[in-house]
């Protein structure tokens, strides 16, 4: 029997296309606001509106209709595969890359900003975008400075499609995107916009010599770098956490310890140093907490694959455990080398802390150390007269 939410979806995708202009705005606000909800996302796709909606975008960019059935579309993209698939099957990049034309004035132009930057998830989709034409109109939009939300919606876009293959990369190098962008980067590095650029650029330089080299020749490497040593200060202070560890290789014994880390930003190190457990004469003299910058204390590389997320505000979660179950690499001391490392740290987790800034930092910092790996090769010292710090060519970064 259908539900009263699916015959409701079905008559507003049927007035979509008949009766007056007010009904069929009123049908469109309608699917939107069913588009916004997660339980009446099914309905909307299930009534054929993903169909619907895109048909109502060769409208044109003026129509009013436009700019709802392209927000509509971006809401229904949001954590729904099965819509983002019909999409695809729709040619919806080319329809909403054919948006992007009427401009930085255009309300249409914005809305199919906000779907496009989240069909850009697969390579498909990126590739779609490319052979729409859709990256040269992107590029145009980065021109409305850094203070503008188109800026930031294109640069959003960019960075998702240069994080792909490397006819993606070439394709945003060739339409004039790295002057662009190392302009944004320079203008106000407090900008969401340039933090955006910094992103696109990171993805550009990632795999692809000569979007390297069009960086430095363009200057924009210093900024770049210079940015991503932001607010770097968070995370060299110690900092309580409690780390868990598997006793050996393949092991399902897990023990769990309390004491104090921090992060050293110029190697891309975690160090920690567990709490000491209280002795005979605890009573008397507790013992005293070591510090994660003393030597004595454990580091673990940071430059491979690991998961950071924030189980709530207060509480940021590093987590290490891979396919291989070989969790964190652990860089044992001069005087440690002989010493067998008896257990492997699975999940580092720091609270108190203010974990969505913690988090930004850690991710600066590992975006910084990636970029040096791939710059290594350039005569970097001479570039506004200042040495790079350049130093980690031996990390292995997976």
């Amino acid at each position: 029997m259908e539900t009263n939410t699916m015959k409701q979806a079905r008559e507003h995708v049927a007035q979509l296309f008949s009766g007056p202009e007010g009904q069929r705005l009123r049908a469109g606000l309608a699917l939107r606001d069913m588009a916004g909800q997660p339980a009446h996302k099914a309905a909307v796709r299930e009534a054929g509106g993903v169909e619907a909606l895109l048909a109502v975008l060769d409208g044109g960019c003026q129509h009013p209709l436009t700019v709802v059935a392209a927000e509509a579309l971006s809401c229904l993209a949001v954590d729904d595969p099965l819509s983002r698939d019909l999409m695809r099957r729709a040619d919806a990049a080319g329809k909403l890359v054919a948006l992007l034309a009427a401009g930085p004035e255009s309300e249409a132009a914005h809305r199919a900003l906000l779907a496009l930057r989240i069909l850009t998830d697969r390579e498909g989709d990126r590739m779609a975008i490319l052979k729409a034409g859709g990256i040269p109109p992107l590029v145009a939009l980065l021109r409305q400075g850094p203070y503008s939300e188109h800026t930031e919606y294109a640069a959003a876009v960019l960075g998702n499609l240069a994080a792909g293959g490397q006819p993606l990369k070439d394709a945003v190098r060739e339409a004039g995107a790295i002057s662009v962008l190392v302009e944004l980067l320079a203008a106000d590095t407090g900008e969401i916009a340039a933090e955006l650029a910094a992103v696109v650029l990171r993805n550009l330089a990632l795999g692809n010599a000569a979007n390297r080299a069009a960086i430095v020749a363009a200057g924009g490497l210093q900024p770049l770098l210079h940015l991503l040593s932001m607010g770097q200060d968070k995370l060299v202070h110690p900092m309580s956490c409690e780390m868990v560890y598997a006793e050996d290789k393949g092991s399902t014994v897990q023990r769990h310890k309390a004491g104090l880390c921090c992060f050293d930003p110029t190697a891309g190190h975690l160090c920690v140093a567990a709490a000491t457990p209280l002795g005979v004469f605890g009573c008397i003299q507790p013992p005293r907490q070591a510090s994660p910058r003393e030597s004595g204390a454990e580091r673990y590389l940071l430059m491979r694959k690991l998961t950071v997320t924030e189980p709530n505000a207060d509480t940021l979660e590093l987590c290490f455990v891979m396919a291989d179950c070989e969790g964190a690499l652990q860089i044992k001391e001069p005087l440690k080398r002989r010493q067998k490392q008896l257990h492997r740290l699975l999940r580092l987790t720091i609270t108190p802390c203010s974990a969505t800034d913690l988090k930004g930092a850690l991710m600066r910092m590992l975006t910084r150390l990636h970029l040096e790996l791939e710059f290594r090769d350039f005569d970097l010292g001479k570039e506004n007269g200042a040495a790079l710090p350049i130093k980690h060519a031996r990390i292995n970064a997976t």
